[in-house]
C-alpha cells in the first residue's frame, strides 16, 4: 500500500509541476496563446470530473488546471490565435475505446467519443444511468458536459442533474 501511494504522490506531483510549466509557456507567449483547451483521456478510467472538462476552452489563469484528483491523467494544450488555423488539419488525440486504441480526431470530446461507443461500454465508463441520460435525454455531448458539473467545475450527482434539468431525465426515461 505505501509503496501505491508514494507511486500516486510522484505522479501527481510530476503532473503538477508539468501544469505549472505549461501554463507559465502560454503566459509568456500570450500574443500568440488565446487561451487553453483541456484533454482527457479517452478510455472509461476517467473520472467524472475530467469527462466533463473534456474540450472546454479556457483563458490562461481562468480556469481549471490539472491535477484535479491523485492521478489525473488529463492535460492542457494551448489554443492558438485563428492564424494558426491551418495547424489543426487533420490532428487526432488517442483513445481506447471498446474497439481497441485508435487515433480520432481532436475535435471529438470525451462524451461526443463515448456516444460512439457501445452502450456496456458506456455504461462501464459513466454508470448506466448517466449512459442512458447521455445516449437518449436529447442533449449534445456538450450540453450533457455542462449539465454533469457545477460551477465550481465539481461533479454533480444524479439527484442535482434531475433537479437543474428534469426534462432530461423524463426524455431519457429515467427515474431516481
Amino acid at each position: 500500500k505505501i509503496n501505491r501511494a508514494n507511486k500516486t504522490i510522484v505522479r501527481t506531483s510530476v503532473q503538477h509541476a508539468s501544469t505549472q510549466a505549461r501554463l507559465q509557456t502560454m503566459k509568456e507567449n500570450s500574443d500568440l496563446i488565446t487561451g487553453y483547451q483541456w484533454v482527457s483521456t479517452l478510455d472509461s478510467k476517467t473520472s467524472d470530473q475530467c469527462t466533463a472538462l473534456d474540450g472546454m476552452q479556457f483563458k490562461v489563469g481562468e480556469g481549471p488546471l490539472p491535477p484535479i484528483h491523485p492521478n489525473c491523467r488529463s492535460t492542457t494544450t494551448p489554443t492558438l490565435s485563428s492564424k494558426f488555423d491551418f495547424l489543426d488539419k487533420g490532428a487526432t488525440r488517442s483513445s481506447k475505446g471498446d474497439s481497441g486504441g485508435k487515433q480520432v480526431s481532436t475535435k471529438e470530446t470525451y462524451f461526443s467519443w463515448l456516444k460512439k461507443q457501445p452502450v456496456n461500454f458506456q455504461a462501464d465508463a459513466i454508470g448506466p444511468t448517466r449512459a442512458k441520460l447521455l445516449r437518449n435525454g436529447g442533449l449534445t455531448s456538450d450540453e450533457f458536459a455542462r449539465l454533469s458539473l457545477n460551477r465550481n467545475f465539481q461533479p454533480l450527482t444524479l439527484a442535482e442533474m434531475q433537479k437543474k434539468a428534469p426534462n432530461v431525465f423524463e426524455m431519457a426515461n429515467v427515474e431516481l
